[in-house]
């Protein structure tokens, strides 16, 4: 009976510290008399065993990235790669029609702040068996994303005049480039993990 008891204690602390926070209140009684059950529990030959200590719980907005960032799945025909999904358009748009398709999908045109990112787009346009697509840089006072994330980084094969040539595009081979947005190309949309 003792050895069941204490199977359950360890076994309810194991569930606790795997289960995920809920914010409910514990009534006071259940817990005294979980504690006072602890106080009592005795091993075989008779010696008491150590009260069992309540494992330690994350608040819920410190457990929530990792596993949203461990768990979460991409809609179909949608690629993951870190903490994003992607989706390789294959429909010629003009830039501004790209935008609007992925604006539909809750997407925007994908960005792109590191080789490894840029990478992964470049791979997603070869295996469509393509060599360019549109991607989410606007030419407006300057370069910006149109995610609105910051433009951190710059990997140019090309730079054009941006006054006929505002919107930037994946190169399959080298760095990206911009051209006139008016061209018909395919695109890649993007969609963070909160909206995925």
């Amino acid at each position: 009976m003792k050895t069941l008891l204490l199977l359950t204690v360890l076994l309810s602390t194991v569930l606790a510290v795997t289960a995920i926070p809920v914010e409910a209140v514990e009534p006071v009684e259940e817990k005294q008399e979980l504690q006072e059950e602890n106080l009592v529990a005795e091993n075989e030959a008779g010696e008491f065993v150590p009260e069992a200590q309540e494992p330690e719980m994350l608040p819920a907005e410190e457990m929530a990235p990792s596993r949203k960032g461990r768990f979460f799945l991409c809609p179909a025909g949608w690629e993951r790669y870190k903490s994003s999904c992607y989706l390789y358009v294959s429909a010629s748009k003009s830039w501004s029609n790209a935008a609007a398709n992925c604006n539909n999908l809750g997407a925007t045109l994908a960005s792109a702040h590191d080789l490894f990112e840029y990478s992964f787009l470049q791979q997603l346009t070869l295996r469509a068996g393509s060599s360019y697509a549109w991607m989410g840089g606007l030419y407006f006072q300057g370069w910006r994303w149109v995610d609105q994330s910051p433009w951190n980084y710059n990997f140019w094969y090309t730079q054009n005049s941006v006054s006929a040539y505002q919107c930037l595009y994946v190169r399959s081979t080298t760095g990206w480039a911009n051209n006139a947005c008016t061209t018909g190309w395919p695109s890649i949309c993007r969609k963070g993990t909160d909206t995925c």
